[in-house]
């Protein structure tokens, strides 16, 4: 028995004639009256009925005709679950998380993870902008995206869950000359320059350093720069200082040193569900897991 005599075994069955399942199934009517001929002689009984409108199925043909619908059926699902498998296999997951962010201790448990279950699955990181990396999800350019936990909220269709809570840090110089050098506080900044990346993030990072002074009670000096590297060098060579949160790869700098402000920001990630693809699944549960165990 093969694919082909139970499919015209069930297209005659179907179609209630000869003539009109050789149309369906693209077959002469002779090729399939000796196909329908040769399966009753495998199964050892007559499955139709004839007469010269139509074929009607016998007894044993009822039986037969709901045991092969299950067949088909269920091969059907095999092929797309085995589909589905090979696809996710060799899928690329891509995730992105925000530019100058220091995402490496969290998600680099996860990747080795995931490698050891789907070792043919590629992934690929890249580092972008906050806004960038919401319109990225959106669009499906992103399977998940490591981002501030509010801007992850307002991404529609997204789920999101929190991964840390990051303290707000001022970076100043390591060299720092200040007095009480080893007690800090934000207040001894009212001097500085506050340098603040010039990007689509700008007005934001302005008004929250403005915020900062105003708690602290101070108007602070600030200058905008055109990438982070510049606010760095200039940083490290006490020619400004900057604010970030912890998970900012400045933060652990050699040159620079930290102080802590009393305020913290959530981070998050943000996916869209993906339940067809057992790679992304793995590295969401495995992403998940890195939340929680970190809390």
């Amino acid at each position: 028995m093969n694919d082909t005599l139970v499919q015209s075994f069930l297209a005659i069955a179907t179609e209630g004639g000869f003539n009109k399942a050789a149309e369906k199934i693209y077959i002469s009517q002779p090729n399939l009256s000796r196909n329908i001929a040769r399966l009753e002689k495998e199964l050892g009984t007559k499955l139709f009925d004839r007469n010269r409108k139509r074929a009607v199925l016998t007894r044993s043909g009822d039986i037969y005709f709901a045991a092969f619908q299950k067949i088909v059926c269920c091969m059907e699902q095999a092929r797309e679950q085995v589909k589905c498998l090979e696809n996710a296999e060799h899928s690329i997951l891509r995730i992105g998380y925000v530019k100058d962010w220091n995402v490496s201790d969290f998600i680099g448990p996860v990747l080795n993870r995931l490698k050891e279950e789907y070792p043919d699955t590629r992934v690929m990181i890249e580092a972008c902008s906050i806004p960038e990396l919401s319109s990225k999800l959106s669009l499906g350019q992103m399977d998940m995206i490591i981002t501030l936990k509010d801007k992850a909220d307002g991404i529609y269709g997204a789920q999101t869950m929190g991964v840390d809570q990051a303290s707000d840090l001022i970076l100043y110089s390591a060299e720092y000359s200040g007095k009480d050098k080893d007690k800090v506080r934000p207040e001894d900044f009212r001097d500085e320059v506050f340098l603040v990346l010039a990007d689509d993030g700008e007005d934001f990072r302005i008004q929250y350093v403005k915020e900062v002074g105003a708690a602290y009670g101070f108007v602070p000096q600030i200058r905008t720069m055109n990438n982070m590297e510049s606010i760095l060098m200039n940083v490290e060579n006490g020619m400004g200082v900057t604010i970030c949160n912890s998970w900012m790869r400045a933060a652990g700098e050699k040159g620079v040193a930290v102080c802590r402000l009393d305020h913290t920001v959530e981070i998050g990630m943000a996916w869209k569900d993906m339940d067809s693809q057992p790679a992304f699944r793995a590295l969401l549960d495995f992403m998940i897991d890195a939340a929680e165990t970190g809390r």
